[in-house]
């Protein structure tokens, strides 16, 4: 959940918090920083990893490995992928407006703008596909499915689910919620 888009508390360190793809491990990214908390032992929640600097207002990790990729407040149109455990960046990506969302799996990372997806290869991070002209998602809504054998991507507007394999899939996708 991105709470740095939300008109909130003003005084809240936090910016950012989700769960990696397993529910494993809590990634948080603050006014200073980020942290990751393992999910084994619930009874007390210490981060097993803390990094300063930088507003982080986006944080994913992928599964339990020390892959992280995040955006931070000063620069929100550039995304940075990196070894945590190793202190090391990977490779950066600059992208044309905000971006919104980024999810993972194994196999690609999505990147989230306000009309446009960008689908990464997770292996080398090279753009694999761009999805154009999607209808305005100012909320960065989209979900990545992380089963090995159907990478599947749902996001507002698309009147189908698309393969991230970039095979048409032809499942309707209703885009109205009706509450009872």
């Amino acid at each position: 959940m991105n709470l740095s888009q939300e008109a909130g508390d003003a005084s809240s360190e936090l910016l950012f918090v989700n769960f990696n793809q397993d529910a494993t491990s809590l990634a948080v990214g603050t006014k200073n920083g980020y942290r990751l908390f393992p999910l084994n032992v619930l009874d007390r929640l210490e981060p097993s990893f803390e990094k300063e600097g930088g507003e982080v207002c986006i944080i994913e990790r992928l599964f339990s490995s020390s892959l992280v990729a995040m955006v931070e407040l000063s620069n929100p149109r550039k995304l940075r992928v990196c070894h945590f455990k190793k202190n090391s960046e990977i490779c950066t990506y600059s992208y044309p407006d905000t971006i919104l969302s980024v999810k993972l799996s194994r196999q690609r990372l999505v990147v989230v703008l306000r009309q446009n997806l960008y689908l990464h290869n997770i292996r080398d991070m090279k753009v694999m596909h761009t999805i154009r002209d999607t209808p305005k998602n100012p909320s960065g809504l989209c979900a990545l499915s992380v089963d090995n054998d159907n990478g599947y991507l749902a996001y507002p507007g698309s009147s189908q689910v698309c393969s991230t394999s970039y095979h048409p899939v032809q499942i309707t996708v209703s885009t109205h919620v009706h509450w009872a």
